[in-house]
């Protein structure tokens, strides 16, 4: 689908279909119409009980998670944050043996 200004008339040129066509293809595959940002958001809470697996049962790091989804590590973090997940501290996880 093209970004910014189109009307269906102009995809239907695109596509060189007619106008119903086009119309009856968008009702069957909707398109987003979203800003990027609120893609972004929808995909980082569809994926949250993933990373929250990962972070407190696999102890991945915020970054490790960050690098597996090929996000950002704020993006991690502030997502935890809104959703109550508790961090530990960096460098740490439940059970793993301190350095002395």
């Amino acid at each position: 689908m093209p970004s910014g200004d189109f009307s269906i008339a102009q995809l239907a040129r695109t596509l060189r279909t007619t106008t119903a066509h086009v119309i009856f293809l968008l009702a069957q595959r909707p398109v987003d119409w979203s800003p990027p940002r609120f893609r972004r958001t929808q995909h980082t809470a569809s994926r949250l009980e993933q990373w929250r697996t990962w972070y407190e049962q696999d102890h991945l790091s915020l970054q490790g998670i960050a690098d597996r989804e090929g996000t950002s590590l704020a993006t991690v973090r502030l997502a935890f944050l809104k959703n109550g997940i508790r961090l530990r501290p960096s460098g740490s996880y439940p059970g793993r043996p301190r350095r002395r």
